[in-house]
């Protein structure tokens, strides 16, 4: 159930979010390398993939979310720089417990933002990745403008049951 929900968020998210003013070849290359390492993390039995978000930029990996032991922290940086056209990795996994229901919630609020944001005339929410943590979203990605930035900050905080934004999106 908890995998049909994220995948179904997952799915939404990308349908959503259709257009990008990144080159098409470098978005397609970062959206298969995050593939594949979601990939490796469901395959993988030391490693719960549902408390692991991959984002990839021009082949730079960031691993955020919580995990359950140190072990399980090192397993999945090692899956994400064994795979190819990964230049690094960030590994940002805090370790702690996290219970279904604040992830689900987390999960959800996610999906409020990226829509807000894909339904917004002045955001290319292609360009905007949306995490959430313990109630805290995390906005990144590479904009045009500051004013696209700011628009984006300004609609994850008005969105219900976001406790703290924290906005690490860059302007070329």
């Amino acid at each position: 159930m908890q995998k049909a929900v994220l995948l179904s968020i997952a799915l939404l998210a990308f349908v959503v979010c259709s257009a990008t003013s990144r080159p098409i070849d470098i978005h397609a290359s970062d959206a298969l390398i995050t593939s594949k390492i979601d990939a490796k993390l469901t395959a993988d039995p030391q490693t719960n993939p549902f408390e692991i978000d991959v984002d990839t930029l021009n082949g730079q990996v960031r691993l955020r979310g919580m995990v359950e032991t140190q072990v399980e922290r090192l397993q999945a940086e090692q899956l994400a720089r064994a795979t190819e056209g990964v230049r690094s990795v960030d590994n940002q996994l805090r370790i702690g417990d996290l219970s279904l229901g604040q992830n689900l919630s987390d999960a959800w609020l996610v999906t409020k933002v990226a829509t807000q944001l894909a339904v917004d005339p002045e955001v290319d929410s292609f360009d905007i990745d949306v995490d959430a943590l313990d109630g805290q979203v995390t906005l990144s990605g590479l904009v045009t403008t500051p004013r696209v930035r700011q628009e984006a900050e300004r609609i994850a905080k008005a969105t219900e049951g976001v406790m703290a934004v924290r906005n690490e999106i860059r302007v070329r």
